[in-house]
């Protein structure tokens, strides 16, 4: 049985990087698009029934999937995202040609639109509206990811706030540490230095996720590289 998901974001739908055997229906001026899977659900539920970490090619998926959307929000739209909760991103699963009738492939996209703003000249988004996400509850599945910069407009408490396209590189390394080295709240919140990361990493040290995770949480924004595995 068959679940349906409904985008009425343009520029989500615009930058959706799903498979196209996973539309429903689309309308032709972009607003509005519907996706049918075996199970959708966020990503913090498809994180719950998972002992340890998500399996490493579904990491590189996720990788390469939020980077392509991320990208066109950045070159065609000129957009960009000022941070991410861990349920701003949807898992899609497709039944799989595989022998095992319980086998499905995972997919991702954003499906929050909130945190979208306009890249201007200077590589700056202009934050409007104060989001303040909930990081110190421990009860909360909907963990918050901040780059530095991003938790510097929180010290501040003004608005409006000019932020770096790039903090959304930074934010979505955390989240894809919390989800493939550790579970670790209080950690990865707080791990804003070479020397932590170095130590939080090290389990995964010279795999292409490690090389990922190194080029898009330098605390610079302007040195940030988004470079799928």
């Amino acid at each position: 049985m068959s679940t349906t998901y409904h985008f009425s974001s343009e520029e989500l739908i615009r930058s959706c990087p799903l498979p196209k055997t996973l539309y429903s229906h689309k309308s032709n001026t972009n607003k509005s698009l519907t996706i049918e899977a075996a199970k959708i659900e966020p990503l913090s539920s498809f994180l719950k029934n998972i002992k340890k970490h998500i399996e490493y090619s579904d990491v590189e998926r996720l990788i390469e999937m939020i980077g392509r959307q991320l990208h066109h929000l950045e070159t065609e739209q000129n957009k960009g995202i000022s941070m991410f909760y861990l349920d701003d991103i949807t898992v899609f699963h497709s039944s799989s040609s595989s022998s095992s009738e319980n086998h499905t492939n995972a997919y991702f996209a954003i499906t929050n639109e909130h945190n979208i703003y306009d890249i201007d000249d200077d590589n700056h988004m202009e934050i409007t509206i104060p989001i303040l996400p909930e990081t110190s509850s421990h009860l909360s599945k909907n963990v918050a990811f901040l780059s530095p910069e991003y938790k510097e407009f929180m010290s501040k408490k003004t608005i409006p706030h000019q932020i770096h396209f790039k903090s959304s590189y930074y934010s979505f390394g955390l989240l894809c540490v919390y989800c493939y080295v550790s579970r670790d709240r209080d950690i990865i919140h707080n791990a804003n230095t070479s020397k932590i990361f170095d130590t939080l990493l090290a389990p995964i040290i010279n795999t292409k996720i490690y090389w990922f995770l190194k080029q898009v949480l330098c605390e610079n924004p302007s040195e940030r590289r988004y470079i799928c595995v």
